[in-house]
C-alpha cells in the first residue's frame, strides 16, 4: 500500500500560481465541480493522484498556428 499525498485549499492555490483561489475552490466544490476532494475531520483535502488526473483531462492546449509568409 502506497501512502496517498494531500494538498490543502492553500496548497492547490499555490501549485496553481493563486490562479484559482481558496474561495473559489469553495465555489467549485459547492456546486460539485472542480477536482476530487475529500473531507476528513471537517477539513478539505485534494488527492494529489486524482488531482493530476482531473489535471490532465482539463488540460487546455493552445494550439500552434505557423506564420503566414509575408
Amino acid at each position: 500500500m502506497t501512502d496517498q499525498t494531500y494538498l490543502t485549499p492553500q496548497e492547490l492555490t499555490e501549485r496553481w500560481r493563486g490562479v484559482i483561489t481558496v474561495g473559489a475552490l469553495a465555489n467549485w466544490r459547492s456546486q460539485r465541480v472542480g477536482p476530487p476532494f475529500v473531507k476528513f475531520r471537517g477539513r478539505v483535502l485534494y488527492p494529489m493522484e486524482q488531482l493530476q488526473a482531473w489535471e490532465t483531462v482539463n488540460m487546455q492546449l493552445t494550439p500552434v498556428v505557423p506564420k503566414q509568409p509575408a
